[in-house]
């Protein structure tokens, strides 16, 4: 069997050489410098056949907020593998011994961006995000009327990036599942892409209280984020992003889906508007995920039975969250229980618990079994704000 390493910095050209075959990207310079400041930030898993790489997965440390609690997160990414040494479950290995990394330092969430959703389902993960794109000719943006006060600034990215982490922070800070951005990965994010410009609004008292970080290519401007404080904010950017109808031909943008569309802002919505799937989360651990979740009110006892979890068994089994007269909850894992209970997935679990689907509509689909009982239970303590995230890796 094969054998899965830590891989380092001289391991570097052989990872970028393996992404690159496998996702078919640019060999440019900036592009592997992208690639390698990314690795720098990563934990990177290899399996190697004599000194071949033969595949890789690159997990990126980062913190996400959810219930007003930061909480460690493994980003996977750049899974790969070269199609000469397929077949011998190296991908299986190298995620098991990432997810009992997971677990043994405490990080208690990964997400991923899947190539394929069923894959990676088998390794615990489950779709949690989606995204909302417009694609507009230019001539169709809906323009601002009222002239906003305040003004908007053109700005490089050392004057920009100040700005964008605290707005960023401030527009998040009643979202639930988004990254909390460290200054490297705004760096990375951003200006490592080379090719944003950036647009920052302030207001009359010279406060910055948004910011469009956005590309124009061939004739297509990119809003490659948006972020506002105020509407005031809103609607100047919006002019400045119309002053440019007569210079390109089109206007792109996507943003976090939070089951709710603009199309009630305006006297004429957007007609074309789409919505995806994108970003998968894996709970890795579901006691200590059961120790932070936010029972506030919780007013009876109930379980929850995790059903068969491969690669991370140590969620399997049955948790009683058992609530006192005193209103304090403990969680405790039991061989059987007399509480109502329910039964789930992993998978299905995290969409519950972290806000993405009701219990009622996964009963609907049959994706779960629940004792009378405990619905109503669950409806009283699941999260009422779907998770959002606008970050990619």
């Amino acid at each position: 069997m094969s054998e899965v390493k830590k891989m380092q910095q001289e391991d570097y050209q052989k990872m970028f050489d393996l992404a690159q075959y496998a996702f078919q990207f640019e060999t440019s310079g900036a592009y592997q410098e992208r690639f390698e400041y990314l690795a720098k930030h990563s934990i990177n898993y290899g399996s190697f056949e004599g000194d071949n790489l033969a595949s890789q997965v690159m997990m990126t440390l980062f913190h996400v907020n959810f219930f007003g609690q930061k909480h460690q997160m493994g980003g996977v990414g750049f899974v790969s593998s070269d199609p000469s040494f397929r077949g011998g479950g190296r991908i299986d290995q190298i995620m098991q011994e990432l997810l009992n990394d997971c677990r043994e330092q405490g990080i208690l969430f990964s997400y991923l961006a899947p190539f394929s959703y069923p894959f990676y389902r088998r390794y615990g993960y489950e779709l949690l995000f989606e995204r909302m794109s417009f694609n507009i000719p230019s001539e169709k943006w809906l323009k601002t009327v009222a002239k906003a006060t305040g003004n908007v600034r053109r700005v490089n990215w050392e004057e920009a990036k100040d700005v964008l982490q605290v707005i960023y922070a401030k527009s998040m800070v009643k979202e639930e599942g988004y990254l909390v951005r460290e200054d490297w990965w705004a760096y990375y994010r951003f200006e490592l892409n080379r090719s944003n410009y950036y647009a920052i609004y302030y207001d009359e008292q010279n406060e910055a209280q948004g910011y469009l970080v956005y590309q124009i290519n061939n004739g297509v401007f990119t809003c490659v984020e948006w972020q506002f404080l105020s509407k005031n904010a809103q609607q100047a950017l919006n002019r400045y992003i119309a002053s440019h109808i007569d210079s390109v031909k089109e206007f792109k943008y996507e943003q976090s889906f939070k089951k709710v569309t603009p199309f009630f802002e305006t006297a004429t919505p957007l007609a074309h508007v789409s919505i995806r799937p994108e970003m998968m989360v894996r709970i890795v651990d579901v006691e200590a995920f059961l120790n932070v979740y936010p029972f506030d009110t919780l007013s009876k006892s109930f379980a929850i039975t995790i059903e068969e979890d491969r690669y991370a068994s140590w969620n399997e089994g049955t948790y009683e969250i058992v609530v006192s007269d005193e209103r304090s909850v403990s969680i405790k894992k039991v061989q059987q229980t007399i509480l109502p209970k329910l039964t789930i997935s992993v998978q299905r679990f995290a969409q519950l618990f972290l806000g993405y689907r009701s219990i009622e509509e996964l009963l609907f689909h049959e994706f779960m079994e629940a004792d009378e009982e405990v619905i109503s239970i669950i409806e009283s303590i699941e999260p009422k704000k779907t998770p959002i995230l606008e970050d990619y890796f």
